[in-house]
């Protein structure tokens, strides 16, 4: 019976020593961020080589006799050697012995190291909240562990320190990585229209400390600043530093200078500043379309105030229905029906040449290059330009936004920045009729997502 035994002990010992394995390189791995992740790989594959493979070889060949002058470090294998006994049995026992010996010294030290990287790097809540998880899990497994040690000695004491550290590696991914609220700015924006401008500013700098990096909270702050509190310094200051942010893309960049160039020009009646706000864009995307459009933008700003003064007096007023109706009307299934667009779309574009304030023509273009030409990005882009021409309705807001997000999800097929647009629209216009679409389509999604 007894070399079934040892048998039956090795095997044991060798499958919860793979477990031990698995488990640590599983939760080790769902610790590490996404873009550490090749790294952290590469780490544990030279860690197992030198502090689990080295220590299950060392141990087995000490216990294997390599010579009369080199015995077997355990008694019961040098007893049975010497004997001239079966010791192959004994030898697989004490194998299996230093197998779960190591692998679970291996799992507590690689979970515990894991452990203490991922907490390195929080702040704040996350940093409170991952204390509160080892505290509770430290506390809840103190009591089994310690008895572990206590029937078992040194020898579990790993398989002790890994049945602390499995529960906090298990579930602080759910901390570390929990999913942030995007910033809520409808209680500002109902001050704003309520002329609290005071409060509004304190609820957009409270709704940024939960997310530093927001272009659209900086921007409502910097619109504040120019629009209702008559401070274009510090709107301008905002704006700077918002282009200054490494997180800004291109497309806000521009969107946030030529909006304070907009506030030059129509708040200060000053066209040298707004054509210098332009000129940056030239200057930091230089060969860009975004530049070009810049460009053509400054072409077109006036001189000195009295031609401001005159351009406001002389303004051409399109007619909507026109600019509309040739859009419509086209059919994207032929070669022929495209190379109509085009040249829609470069008649839109000499319209704006002569007046880039004209909102139909960019609106127009806009739909051409998104529907018909299949170039999403440049109507996006259009479509944002409308979104920083001052003065607009709530309507014109809404309707852009909502079909920005309807072209990012149809065209583009980015769920979450078209998700993201349309949970826009829900936030600032939730009574207009394009909020209830958005609430529709985004339930359709969310049913084609889980189906």
């Amino acid at each position: 019976m007894q070399p079934q035994r040892d048998i039956a002990i090795f095997i044991s010992l060798s499958l919860l020593s793979s477990g031990f394995l698995i488990a640590a390189v599983v939760l080790a791995y769902r610790l590490t961020p996404e873009h550490h992740r090749q790294q952290r790989v590469r780490w544990l594959v030279l860690w197992s080589f030198k502090g689990l493979f080295l220590p299950i070889i060392l141990w087995t060949l000490v216990n294997l006799g390599l010579s009369f002058e080199l015995q077997p470090f355990m008694p019961e294998i040098q007893e049975a050697q010497n004997t001239g006994g079966r010791w192959g049995f004994p030898f697989l026992r004490v194998v299996g012995y230093g197998l779960f010996i190591v692998c679970s010294y291996w799992a507590a030290i690689t979970l515990g190291w894991a452990v203490a990287k991922a907490g390195l790097g929080l702040n704040g809540k996350l940093r409170s909240d991952f204390k509160g998880l080892c505290f509770s899990s430290g506390l809840g497994m103190f009591l089994p562990a310690l008895g572990l040690v206590v029937l078992g000695g040194l020898p579990v004491a790993g398989m002790a320190a890994a049945a602390i550290f499995a529960p906090i590696a298990g579930y602080a991914p759910r901390i570390i990585r929990a999913k942030k609220l995007p910033p809520m700015y409808s209680r500002a924006i109902a001050r704003m229209k309520f002329g609290k401008y005071n409060e509004a500013e304190w609820e957009i700098i409270h709704q940024l400390e939960t997310c530093e990096d927001d272009f659209d909270g900086w921007m409502m702050l910097a619109g504040l600043y120019a629009k209702n509190f008559n401070d274009l310094a510090e709107a301008e200051q905002t704006v700077l530093e918002i282009c200054d942010q490494p997180r800004t893309n291109p497309s806000q960049l521009s969107v946030a200078l030529h909006r304070l160039s907009e506030w030059h020009l129509n708040l200060a009646d000053n066209p040298d500043a707004a054509r210098r706000a332009l000129q940056m864009i030239c200057d930091r995307l230089p060969g860009t379309h975004l530049a070009h459009m810049a460009q053509l933008r400054i072409n077109q700003l006036p001189q000195t105030v009295e031609e401001l003064r005159e351009q406001r007096l002389n303004k051409p007023i399109p007619l909507r229905e026109d600019l509309e109706s040739d859009v419509l009307t086209i059919n994207p299934s032929s070669e022929l029906d495209k190379a109509q667009a085009a040249r829609m779309a470069n008649a839109c574009v000499e319209e704006l040449r002569l007046d880039p304030n004209n909102l139909p023509a960019r609106e127009k273009l806009a739909r051409l290059l998104a529907e018909r030409l299949n170039q999403v990005d440049l109507g996006l882009e259009q479509m944002t330009l409308l979104l920083n021409l001052p003065d607009q309705s709530d309507a014109k807001h809404a309707e852009w936004l909502h079909l920005m997000g309807m072209w990012q999800i149809q065209y583009r097929q980015d769920l979450q920045l078209g998700r993201k647009t349309l949970e826009r629209v829900i936030r600032e216009f939730p009574q207009s009729p394009e909020a209830a679409a958005a609430r529709r389509r985004l339930r359709s999604t969310d049913a084609e997502y889980r189906g």
